[in-house]
């Protein structure tokens, strides 16, 4: 499998000729003078899918306000062309997270902004979608961004479907389900969407809004 190789040769042109990305104002979204809990806490995860083994997913509150949890996946690797199968074309990693925070509110997904790494060349597609919902609702809310080749390097996209997906209002707690997952196609050349050489991982940073019931 060409993977060892490919990774070098595009974590070091990464290094050369692509700038890190510029670190997220986990705040940015937010109204200053929007309403928030003062407590926002995971207490639970629990992880499935062929992206994140076990012991690879990191989940953490990462804003001041309340207003943005971080997943942080150390084994995604997405790869096409010779010598890979269709298990490496697409990926995915579905989190359950169990979240409380004060009573009284009700939290929803702004937007979603994926961080890390692609090498795709003319022709080729890359597609991540971050799917969303709430344990008790049949609804769900999705979040995709688009790579197109030729690209080569690290990568920031943001996603915002302007469609609000609220919990339900009770004692302060939640389940929130997020599933990512990412693909490439054509197949046939070799292509990659991974990890950041930097930070060793495949960030998504899920924006919140809150208001009080």
């Amino acid at each position: 499998m060409y993977l060892p190789t490919l990774l070098s040769l595009a974590f070091a042109t990464l290094s050369l000729a692509s700038p890190t990305p510029a670190p997220v104002d986990t705040d940015a979204d937010t109204d200053a003078d929007a309403v928030a809990p003062s407590k926002l806490r995971v207490v639970g995860v629990s992880v499935l899918g062929s992206g994140c083994r076990a012991g690879t997913a990191d989940v953490r509150v990462v804003s001041t306000k309340n207003t943005a949890i971080e997943i942080a996946l150390s084994d995604y690797i997405v790869q096409t062309g010779p010598d890979t199968m269709a298990a490496d074309w697409r990926k995915n990693c579905k989190l359950t997270l169990n979240l409380e925070y004060d009573a009284g509110f009700q939290l929803s997904t702004l937007k979603t902004t994926t961080q890390g790494f692609a090498h795709l060349p003319a022709g080729v597609n890359g597609q991540c979608r971050d799917t969303i919902d709430f344990t008790g609702d049949d609804r769900e809310v999705s979040y995709g961004i688009a790579l197109d080749g030729a690209c080569d390097g690290a990568f920031s996209l943001s996603a915002s479907p302007d469609i609000a997906l609220w919990s339900a209002c009770g004692g302060g707690t939640a389940i929130l389900n997020v599933n990512t997952e990412c693909w490439i196609s054509p197949t046939e050349k070799r292509a990659l969407i991974a990890v950041d050489s930097i930070s060793s991982k495949l960030v998504v940073r899920v924006a919140l809004q809150w208001r009080k019931c």
